[in-house]
């Protein structure tokens, strides 16, 4: 008898189609790196960030996920409602900030303090 194959945890990242940052996108994943959380990056997706992320978070065995369209990021956690993510900033926020959310995903999981993010004005969900 063959053991059954599980998909190793890892936080999803969600990439909306057609998205043009990669530069964000590889930012985002530095910071989960420096967590050391794996992490399955799927692009091609479609819905905006929040919608992205909670999908993501409830295909993550971690229940993490992050989504990013060309507007916005997202954070969700699989326990969360739809429309309510733990965290949403521009998708043009600076690479600091991007970093930091990449990084708090990786916090979730290993059930950390977040790193601070700049209050910025609500973002249009």
């Amino acid at each position: 008898m063959r053991p059954v194959e599980q998909e190793r945890p890892t936080i999803k990242v969600f990439v909306a189609s057609g998205y043009g940052r990669p530069a964000t996108l590889l930012m985002l994943l530095h910071g989960i790196e420096e967590e050391s959380i794996p992490f399955q990056v799927l692009e091609e997706q479609k819905g905006d960030a929040v919608a992205l992320a909670w999908e993501a978070s409830h295909q993550s065995r971690l229940e993490v996920g992050l989504g990013l369209d060309h507007d916005k990021l997202a954070l969700h956690f699989g326990k969360l409602e739809a429309d309510h993510p733990l965290f949403v900033i521009s998708a043009r926020s600076p690479e600091e900030q991007v970093r930091a959310i990449g990084a708090n995903a990786a916090r979730l999981v290993k059930k950390l303090p977040f790193k601070p993010l700049e209050r910025q004005e609500e973002v249009n969900r």
